[in-house]
C-alpha cells in the first residue's frame, strides 16, 4: 500500500487501485513476488498468488503444469486438441521422428513451461528436433518427459487467449508475436535492436511491450537475421506470441462466437480452474457469426494465473474489459 507506484508491475497497480476503493488491505513480500496477502474489510484474510483464485484446488492447480495432464483432461471432453507424443529419452526419439516426418513440421515444448519458455517451433528435420529436446528439457522444472506437438498448419494462425472468472467469459485477447517492419537499408538483427531501443520496450510486465529476446530471435529466424529487409515489410521474430516473449495484444471480445465461448468455458471447467486463461490456435482473426469450419479451433493450453491487465490494457482495440474487478469481485465472495 506504500510502494511507489513505478516499482509495481502492470497487474498490481490495477490490482492496488481495485483494493483501496473496497476499503480493502494488501501486501506483498516483494515488489516482484506474485504472493499477496489480502485483507477484505470484513477482516478476512487470504493468502493469494497472482491471479490463481483461493477457490481453485491444489490438485487442478498442480495438473494446469502439466501440459500433457491438461491435454488429457480435455481429451476426456472431446474438445478439440492437436497430436502430440512424448519423448523421454534417447530411446524414444525414433518415434519422435516418425511423427514429425508424418506431420511435416512439429512444435517441441516443455511439459510444465510457462511463458512460452523452452518452446521451438517449426521443426521439420533431425537436427532441428535434437536442439528443440535440448531446449526444452533445459528450462523444465519437474518432468523429464518433452512434448512433440503438430503444428497448427494454416496460412493464417491467430493465437487467443480466452479469459474465465467464476467460470464466466470475461474478454478475449489476439496475440500477436513480436514483429518489426523492413525500412530497405538495415537487417533484421539492427531492426530489432531499433525496436528494442523504443520507449515501450521493457521489463516484462512492467513495461507496455516485453523487450525481445535475442538469442532466442536467433534461434527462431537463423541466418534471415542478416537480412536487409524491405521497406514496409513485416517480418515474425519469435516463436510463440506471449506478451512475455515481446507479443502485442489485440482485444477481440466481442468478436468470439458464442459456440466457442462455451467450449472455452467447458476446457476451464474440465480443469477445474475457477480463474483460467484458455488459450486457442484459430485459422483467421474471428467475427461473432463465424462457424467452426471457419475457425478450425485448436487448444494448446489452459492457464491457472491468467494476465488480467492484457485485457484492462491491450496494446490495440478497445480493452477496459473490467477483468482486475471482476477478480476481487469474485475474491469478495469468498
Amino acid at each position: 500500500m506504500t510502494l511507489d507506484v513505478d516499482t509495481l508491475s502492470q497487474s498490481l497497480k490495477t490490482i492496488r487501485e481495485e483494493i483501496v476503493k473496497r476499503g480493502w488491505h494488501i501486501e506483498v513480500f516483494r515488489s516482484n513476488n506474485s504472493h499477496r496477502i489480502i485483507t477484505r474489510d470484513d477482516g478476512k484474510r487470504m493468502h493469494v498468488f497472482g491471479s490463481v483464485s483461493p477457490a481453485t484446488s491444489y490438485a487442478a492447480a498442480k495438473a494446469s503444469n502439466d501440459k500433457l495432464l491438461t491435454y488429457e483432461l480435455l481429451e476426456n471432453e472431446d474438445l478439440p486438441l492437436l497430436d502430440l507424443v512424448t519423448v523421454r529419452d534417447d530411446n524414444d526419439l525414433e518415434q519422435a521422428k516418425e511423427f514429425m516426418v508424418k506431420k511435416g513440421k512439429v512444435v517441441v515444448k516443455p511439459v510444465d513451461g510457462s511463458h512460452g519458455q523452452g518452446i521451438t517451433v517449426d521443426v521439420r528435420d533431425e537436427a532441428s528436433l535434437r536442439k528443440a529436446l535440448k531446449v526444452a528439457r533445459n528450462v523444465t522444472k519437474q518432468s523429464k518427459d518433452v512434448i512433440v506437438q503438430e503444428q497448427y498448419d494454416h496460412e493464417i494462425i491467430c493465437d487467443l487467449r480466452m479469459l474465465y472468472i467464476d467460470y464466466k467469459f470475461i474478454g478475449a485477447i489476439w496475440r500477436i508475436p513480436a514483429r518489426v517492419y523492413g525500412d530497405g537499408q538495415h537487417t533484421l538483427k539492427q531492426l530489432i535492436e531499433r525496436e528494442n531501443d523504443t520507449a515501450r520496450r521493457g521489463i516484462a510486465y512492467r513495461a507496455e511491450l516485453t523487450t525481445i529476446d535475442m538469442d532466442k530471435a536467433h534461434l527462431y529466424l537463423k541466418d534471415k537475421m542478416n537480412e536487409v529487409i524491405a521497406d514496409g515489410v513485416e517480418v515474425q521474430v519469435a516463436g510463440v506470441a506471449n506478451y512475455g516473449a515481446g507479443g502485442e495484444t489485440v482485444d477481440v471480445t466481442d468478436d468470439i462466437p458464442e459456440w466457442l465461448i462455451k467450449e472455452a468455458e467447458l476446457a476451464a471447467r474440465a480443469c477445474e480452474l475457477v480463474v483460467a486463461g484458455v488459450d486457442f490456435m484459430i485459422s483467421q482473426v474471428p467475427t461473432s457469426t463465424m462457424k467452426r469450419e471457419e475457425l478450425s479451433p485448436a487448444i494448446t493450453e489452459v492457464n491457472k494465473a491468467p494476465l488480467l491487465s492484457m485485457h484492462d490494457t491491450p496494446t490495440h482495440g478497445r480493452g477496459n474489459r473490467g477483468a482486475t474487478k471482476a477478480f476481487i469481485d469474485h475474491l469478495a465472495t469468498l
